[in-house]
């Protein structure tokens, strides 16, 4: 038998829908959030597909995710060393809000350029910018960085007179290991990783961390430790991979080492939203699904990114009956993109419904 409609009133059929996070009633209980919804009172039916038409997302978050905030490299007195987990060197900035021990850490927060960059790093590097307690892979005052406003690069400097210095692969098999907790330093009786203080110093914290999303990438050295660059730099005199810079060398105390890349200050150039009604219409690389459009971040940290679809692109799996809409936000690294509870997302989809010459009575 031919499929049986009920008969449809105009206000269940929206060509547009305006959603505010601002709307959202479970939002009272937690802070920050990353996925809001909307509660239709007046369900939507029969609707047919649907697209984002408009986003208005603020910016109102760090230049830095708070799961790369350690800056890895290896040190030896030996020149040409084999890197290891006893040679790996750390500095770090605490997570952005976390309360801890507050004279004896230094936390992520807005940057304004590459100078006031540096700035921070080097309070981090610095006498009295970290814990040895909680981090065995620190020595203050061991590394200085420098900003060179003409190239727009960052460089640092290993400080200690007879060792020699290399950065570290996002790769590097040793940072990975740090990452998890899984080294062989370990200090105050803690697994071999990076840990942040609680407020009585009674407890330990990993920091968090995302696998192979380091400082490093954000300052400019982006290669992974498992390449190296022989014919950008014939005169090479090795090739260990681990030697994550453009001439594959440790450079001896006092000598800048050289970038690969620029200062990366962006938190992320696109905002990922995800739908809970539109399961099996997108698909993504990276294995996700439910994605209703891809917004990008056309605004600097601490404005408003807007954005407005220059084409139709319809997703036409949408359900029959809508009677909430679940939206989800993530960042380039497929991470949640969290904003404040003061940050009000505004989105407005188009919907689009069956013709009449379609709907059989």
């Amino acid at each position: 038998m031919p499929q049986q409609y009920s008969v449809l009133s105009r206000v269940n059929q929206p060509e547009r829908v305006f959603i505010s996070s601002n709307d959202d009633p479970t939002q009272f209980d937690v802070t920050g959030f990353n996925t809001f919804q909307a509660i239709f009172q007046t369900p939507i039916l029969d609707s047919k597909r649907c697209q984002l038409l408009r986003a208005t997302i603020p910016n109102a978050i760090q230049n830095i995710p708070n799961y790369a905030l350690v800056f890895w490299y290896h040190r030896s007195t030996t020149q040409y060393f084999v890197p290891s987990d006893t040679t790996l060197q750390c500095v770090r900035l605490y997570p952005t809000g976390w309360v801890g021990n507050s004279t004896t850490w230094t936390a992520n927060r807005y940057v304004s350029g590459g100078a006031d960059f540096i700035s921070l790093l080097n309070t981090a590097a610095s006498a009295g910018g970290d814990l040895a307690a909680a981090n065995p892979y620190w020595s203050a005052g061991d590394i200085t960085f420098s900003f060179n406003a003409s190239t727009n690069q960052i460089t640092w400097t290993g400080n200690t007179a007879t060792y020699y210095y290399v950065n570290a692969g996002y790769d590097d098999p040793y940072v990975i290991a740090a990452q998890q907790g899984l080294g062989s330093k370990v200090n105050g009786g803690q697994a071999g990783g990076v840990y942040m203080t609680t407020l009585t110093n009674a407890q330990y914290v990993l920091q968090p961390y995302l696998l192979q999303y380091t400082l490093n990438l954000r300052v400019g050295y982006a290669m992974s430790g498992n390449n190296y660059a022989p014919l950008l730099y014939p005169q090479q005199a090795n090739s260990n991979q681990l030697y994550a810079n453009l001439t594959n060398l440790p450079y001896a105390n006092g000598t800048a080492i050289p970038a690969d890349s620029y200062p990366n200050l962006v938190y992320t150039g696109s905002i990922n939203l995800f739908a809970n009604i539109i399961a099996g219409s997108s698909l993504g690389s990276g294995k996700q699904h439910n994605l209703l459009a891809v917004v990008p971040v056309s605004g600097a940290q601490l404005s408003v990114t807007n954005y407005v679809a220059a084409t139709l692109t319809w997703l036409c799996k949408t359900p029959d009956t809508l009677y909430s809409l679940i939206i989800e936000m993530r960042d380039d690294a497929n991470q949640p993109y969290t904003l404040p509870d003061n940050a009000v997302v505004n989105l407005e989809l188009a919907f689009h419904y069956r013709d009449e010459k379609e709907m059989v009575y």
